[in-house]
């Protein structure tokens, strides 16, 4: 049934109903750092934001009061004691500067906001708060505590396994108490119980990082779980931290340690004195408890006749554990939550189970990450075996493990007799389906996937595209773009959630980054993340492909490492946020040295590693092709990206104070392009003629006007002609296919490219089964040893032309942030009758719905309040408006 365009409006009507139980003006969504209500943040000037909300049209700030305050007593009675802005003109309402003294650590601060606005001035907001760490690690007390040792039955190899390690201290609290908070970080990963209850719902903490430069802890509040006498127990497993793989031999694999516990837990009373609990000798140690072995690719091990009863409570018997040795610290400097942490986001059943003899293969319908949790009784000494898997063998009856490589993916559980909910916590898995065996009468309800990522909200980023005859392939195809993006969200972006790899590879989110901020809220994640990426630079700039530094590769490449310069950039496109790029800008100048300095001859950049990854290859079963007409010089893809690097730089240097290098890197853009021209253009073509040759320097802008049309044509001539209006590029040249043929007028043969449903394409990945994106474009077929079936690499800009270019929601180039919106749509796709999205930007939701019958368009536009808007009509008008909901009726331009 073809959708309505009563069904196209209805996204329309979540933001009204909103709107019309507000007053005139009012402020909502108080967010620090970009987050409502951090916990344990080290920044030490932080920046609010706030969002406005009015049924009126065309509202705009024209100042604002904020108040800090250290108590919600003070707050209450409107007494700024900590900061009073006093009202300042302004229509700021993201990114706002604390301009009042330093911040102490350990401390909650409250906060709220009014604002003036041309329509009317608002109540005081609804108080909001946040809290510090302990900010410097002068702050910290206490020793790292854990051993520094291989225990019996542990192994350092091809299978690393170590048991978790379990730590224990009790404690007495004889006054009342006005605030408990525990800063505390578990490497690699830990969980956290006080008194028998775990604390919090996080998962896979702390977030991993490079732990020799930076070292995360995550801030709790304890208050409400305190008693008289407390018992506080911590676990660690490996995590990244304990190398899952160690081949000697392979000298690019960064060996840490072993497992290790830092914490201090302070307790402030009602007297004003305060307790501080440190990681101490004081410490129990033991390794005695049922998580025997755990390896983040392999699996865990959980032997439940060794749960010890009560060890997070009071009064359990630790006289038999060890004294807690100290130990040596990771090297890193600890820094505050600076992202959320992991999560369960999404609970699922199975959706189909089938019996084959003593075996039961699960299917729960989608390829995804996380993890399976059983609810089951097994006989004392009886082992229930999980193996996770992608896909199934020939014959469906058995798992096909062979793009795992080495990892095992599987969980054993040994039974004591006892009914148990349980699920393996410290790996995860990537997997649709699941072999299990050592049960019998497997029922749906004994088990469920718990889906993990990093926390973020993805409501409200909805996207509908409907064609003439109904739905649109495209929708199925963000469908599984979504799935695989969360799927690869692991306090990292990664590039795979399955095989013995699970790397984040920088090459795969230079632009996938902007893409993906469409689909969810990832500024922290990836605020998170150019920090790691600045963390592998050596001393002389280079940086490595992989960041965290897990593997250490300074190729000295250009396109992977570009990754670094264009979170950055999204960042502030996207949000706003121009603090990641300030911090940056010297790792990025000195990357762009290096590159002149040692991969230049001349103005020519000369060296690539990659080229332009996985191309679409001649044979079904290669993985890259072999023939050098599909192959794009390394040189230009090299040079090309340097130029792009360049003008970016010298777009920010006047923003970030750094005037005089805006000309340098204007003239080493020119000088490179102009020897980019001279060495490969020739006849209207680039070098051999690919796609990705003719493709990158007109999307940079580098070809010459006079010869612009034809190297166009010739690009055309390439996709249309010889490959049939299919992708013939690779990760490199996908970053950049869809929205350039949209803005170079061929907005139909985007759209064929985007849902051809034959080999090479998205929609061919779909028509095969596909529930999330293939590492190859041959993934059905191509070799098992690099052929992930849940990547994003070859995503390109497919997410950014579809928000942007089909329903038509961007910044624009001068409204960071979203702050000026520019709406343009795609209308002259002819299969194409509706499209609708919606993007929540830091001001408030920003919706389009367009549908099209015959020559008539009609547009349904929401604009939040304190941003404006350049909207662009399908017959050739330009409309400049302001917030609130408006409605267009247009006739298509011939």
């Amino acid at each position: 049934m073809k959708p309505s365009y009563l069904f196209f409006l209805s996204l329309l009507l979540p933001l009204t109903a909103a709107v019309a139980k507000a007053g005139p003006v009012e402020v909502e969504k108080l967010t620090v750092e970009g987050r409502v209500s951090p916990m344990g943040i080290d920044v030490e000037t932080p920046r609010f934001g706030w969002q406005i909300v009015s049924r009126e049209r065309d509202v705009r700030q024209v100042s604002y009061r904020l108040l800090v305050a250290s108590s919600p007593e003070r707050l209450n009675r409107d007494i700024g004691d900590v900061w009073d802005s006093g009202e300042v003109r302004s229509d700021s309402s993201q990114w706002v500067s604390y301009k009042a003294d330093r911040l102490r650590p350990n401390t909650t601060y409250h906060w709220k906001v009014l604002v003036a606005t041309n329509r009317g001035r608002s109540a005081w907001s609804a108080p909001a708060s946040w809290s510090t760490g302990l900010m410097t690690d002068a702050n910290w007390s206490g020793p790292w505590i854990g051993l520094d040792a291989l225990l019996p039955g542990e192994t350092e190899d091809l299978h690393s396994q170590i048991a978790a390690r379990r730590f224990r201290r009790e404690f007495q609290v004889n006054k009342p108490v006005r605030r408990a908070v525990i800063h505390i970080s578990g490497l690699g990963l830990y969980t956290l119980y006080l008194n028998g209850q775990r604390v919090g719902t996080d998962v896979l903490t702390p977030l991993p990082t490079d732990y020799r430069k930076t070292v995360v802890y995550n801030s709790y509040d304890l208050t409400a779980l305190l008693r008289d006498r407390n018992a506080i127990g911590v676990e660690l497993g490996s995590g990244r931290y304990f190398l899952p793989i160690h081949n000697p031999e392979e000298t690019y694999r960064v060996r840490f340690s072993y497992p290790k516990l830092r914490a201090n837990l302070i307790v402030e009373y009602e007297d004003g004195t305060a307790d501080t609990l440190s990681t101490d000798r004081t410490w129990r140690l033991s390794t005695d408890g049922p998580v025997r072995l755990t390896n983040e690719y392999d699996g865990e091990v959980f032997d439940a006749r060794l749960s010890m009863a009560g060890w997070t409570s009071p009064g359990f018997d630790d006289s038999r554990w060890l004294k807690a040795p100290i130990v040596s610290p990771p090297g890193g400097s600890m820094v505050g939550n600076i992202a959320p942490p992991m999560t369960v986001y999404a609970t699922e059943k199975p959706v189909a189970i089938r019996r084959f003899g003593s075996r039961y293969i699960v299917d729960f319908g989608t390829n995804n990450a996380g993890r399976i949790r059983m609810n089951y009784t097994a006989a004392d000494g009886d082992t229930v075996r999980i193996r996770h898997a992608e896909l199934l063998a020939p014959g469906d009856s058995t798992l096909s493990c062979d793009n795992l490589r080495s990892a095992r993916q599987t969980t054993l559980y040994i039974g004591d007799g006892k009914s148990r909910t349980w699920a393996p916590e410290y790996t995860y898995y990537g997997f649709r389906y699941a072999e299990i065996t050592g049960v019998s009468g497997l029922r749906e309800t004994d088990l469920c996937r718990e889906l993990i990522a990093d926390r973020m909200d993805d409501a409200l980023t909805g996207l509908v595209i409907e064609e003439e005859n109904g739905e649109s392939l495209l929708d199925s195809i963000i469908a599984n773009a979504r799935r695989g993006v969360r799927s690869n969200y692991k306090g990292m972006p990664v590039d795979c959630p399955q095989r013995d790899e699970r790397m984040p590879w920088l090459g795969d989110r230079t632009t996938g980054c902007l893409g993906e901020s469409y689909l969810m809220d990832n500024h922290s994640l990836y605020a998170k993340w150019v920090r790691d990426i600045r963390d592998s630079q050596l001393p002389d700039g280079n940086l490595s492909d992989v960041s965290p530094g897990y593997w250490q590769l300074y190729s000295g490449n250009v396109t992977w490492p570009a990754a670094l310069p264009f979170a950055c950039d999204m960042l502030y496109r996207q949000y706003g946020d121009l603090r990641p790029m300030a911090e940056s800008y010297d790792a990025v100048k000195r990357f762009l040295a290096f590159i002149r300095a040692n991969r230049s001859d001349g103005a020519l950049i000369t060296y690539d590693r990659y080229g332009d990854w996985c191309v679409p290859p001649e044979s079904p079963r290669l993985i890259h092709s072999q023939d050098p007409a599909r192959q794009t010089d390394g040189r230009l893809l090299a040079s090309a990206y340097y130029v792009y690097l360049c003008r970016m730089m010298a777009r920010y240097a006047p923003l970030l104070g750094h005037d005089s290098d805006a000309g340098f890197f204007t003239r080493e853009a020119e000088r490179t392009g102009a020897a980019l021209n001279e060495t490969f253009l020739a006849a209207d073509s680039y070098s051999n003629g690919t796609a990705t040759a003719n493709l990158l320097p007109l999307a940079m802008n580098i070809v010459p006007a006079s010869s612009r049309a034809g190297v166009e044509e010739s690009l055309l001539r390439t996709i249309v002609e010889t490959n049939g209006t299919h992708v013939s590029t690779g990760v490199i040249g996908t970053q950049w296919l869809l929205r350039f043929l949209a803005d170079a007028g061929h907005g139909d043969v985007a759209y064929q490219l985007a849902t051809t449903e034959t080999y090479p394409g998205w929609g061919y990945m779909v028509r095969r089964g596909a529930t999330t994106v293939w590492e190859l474009w041959n993934g059905d077929t191509a070799d098992s040893h690099m052929n992930s079936g849940n990547h994003v690499m070859l995503l390109g800009d497919l997410l950014i032309w579809a928000y942007e270019r089909l329903a038509g929601i961007r910044p624009d180039e001068h409204g960071a942030g979203f702050k000026h919106i520019l709406l343009k749509p795609d209308f002259s796709v002819r299969k194409l009758t509706a499209v609708a999205a919606s993007h929540p930007s830091p001001y408030g939701l920003i919706r389009s719905a367009w549908r099209r019958t015959g020559r008539s368009v009609e547009w349904d536009v929401t604009i939040p309040p304190n941003t404006t808007a350049t909207l662009h009509l399908p017959d050739g008008r330009v409309e400049e408006i302001g917030s609130g909901s408006h409605h267009f009726q247009a006739t298509l331009g011939r």
